[in-house]
């Protein structure tokens, strides 16, 4: 049932509030404005209607309205005006200060009652719509949820795939991931980010583990070798981001405008581009190099060079950071670099953690 406060000072206009609205509303009297505004700021829940005499001794209805409209508790009360004020100056500085109805006069109850029955409709509606809208919001999460599963779930397939091939590269994935996360984090913070949008940064970080995905097109013979690679064989490899490229390429269209697509297909295909234009597998150069490829490029070396391979043993972290430094401007992004120097510590920490998890 809703609630409904009147205020006026004149007893009979009272009563007929009363009697026209008791049977359908739960209806609280006050003669007295100073009173009721004290009633109002000591209440914790707040009336749905107000109906207020606007000629009252000490402060009017004019003054209650305006206390009203800068009082959080109280500023989105609707106010129905009552007046004996034949003026239409008074209601139309009624309406001015924010009043939903005005009625003269002396009170005609089946009138009341209608205009009241009227506001009263006018909450339905805003209730129902914003029940309609929280309905939307959680549908809308719902189903930014359930896209967020099918992200982890195709990744989970794609890297146990890849793990079946290649051990190595299934955990190299979570941790340039990982240490791209720390990179990313540290270029939104700075406002060196090139555009990139902070609401993404998990998608991006997902999108991350599929960079290597083209290597379960590479023969188990040159992904498996412990040796060096001819250069047949380090061109097959070589092939591993246009494998994963076209593959995300061909099915791109069934998800239109996807922003985890767009993520994956860059990081894919351009994570060995070089700054200075010398990389695969398009040979672009220093800003024609998508920023999350560039990113990535200094996290997928880092792990590369602080990771035992079975034809190489690990760098010290030290000589990997001196490493990345000297490649600013010829291999990587010297913003990247600058952005990797500030948090290299963070990244060390990540690995070392990373180490124990997987050991």
């Amino acid at each position: 049932m809703y609630t409904i406060m009147v205020v006026d000072e004149n007893e009979n206009e009272l009563v007929v509030a009363e009697k026209a609205l008791e049977k359908d509303y739960q209806v609280t009297l006050m003669n007295n404005s100073k009173q009721a505004l004290a009633r109002l700021n000591k209440a914790t829940i707040m009336p749905d209607l107000m109906i207020l005499d606007i000629a009252m001794p000490g402060i009017n209805g004019f003054d209650m309205i305006m206390r009203m409209k800068t009082n959080d508790k109280m500023k989105d009360i609707p106010v129905l005006f009552l007046s004996g004020d034949k003026e239409n100056a008074t209601e139309l500085e009624a309406y001015r200060l924010g009043a939903v109805d005005f009625i003269r006069k002396p009170v005609v109850a089946q009138l009341l009652k209608k205009r009241v029955e009227l506001q009263v409709n006018l909450l339905d509606t805003k209730k129902n719509m914003s029940a309609y809208n929280t309905q939307l919001q959680q549908n809308a999460n719902a189903q930014a949820q359930n896209a967020y599963r099918l992200h982890y779930f195709i990744i989970g397939i794609i890297t146990d795939l890849i793990a079946s091939k290649d051990g190595y590269t299934g955990i190299h994935s979570v941790s340039v991931s990982r240490y791209m996360g720390i990179l990313l984090k540290e270029m939104l913070l700075s406002g060196v980010n090139y555009g990139i949008s902070s609401e993404d940064y998990e998608l991006i970080l997902l999108s991350a583990q599929l960079h290597d995905m083209g290597k379960i097109g590479v023969p188990d013979a040159v992904l498996q070798k412990t040796g060096k690679y001819t250069d047949e064989e380090f061109m097959q490899m070589k092939n591993h981001t246009v494998y994963a490229a076209n593959a995300i390429q061909k099915y791109a269209y069934l998800l239109p405008g996807s922003k985890f697509i767009t993520y994956a297909y860059q990081m894919a295909r351009s994570h060995h581009e070089r700054f200075d234009g010398k990389g695969y597998p398009d040979r672009l150069q220093g800003a024609n190099i998508p920023i999350l490829a560039r990113i990535l490029s200094v996290a997928d070396v880092y792990d590369a060079l602080v990771s035992k391979r079975s034809y190489k043993q690990p760098v010290t972290h030290e000589q990997a950071y001196n490493i990345i430094t000297q490649g600013a401007g010829v291999q990587f992004d010297p913003q990247v670099v600058a952005a990797f120097q500030r948090v290299h510590t963070d990244i060390y920490e990540a690995h070392c953690q990373l180490t124990a998890q997987f050991s």
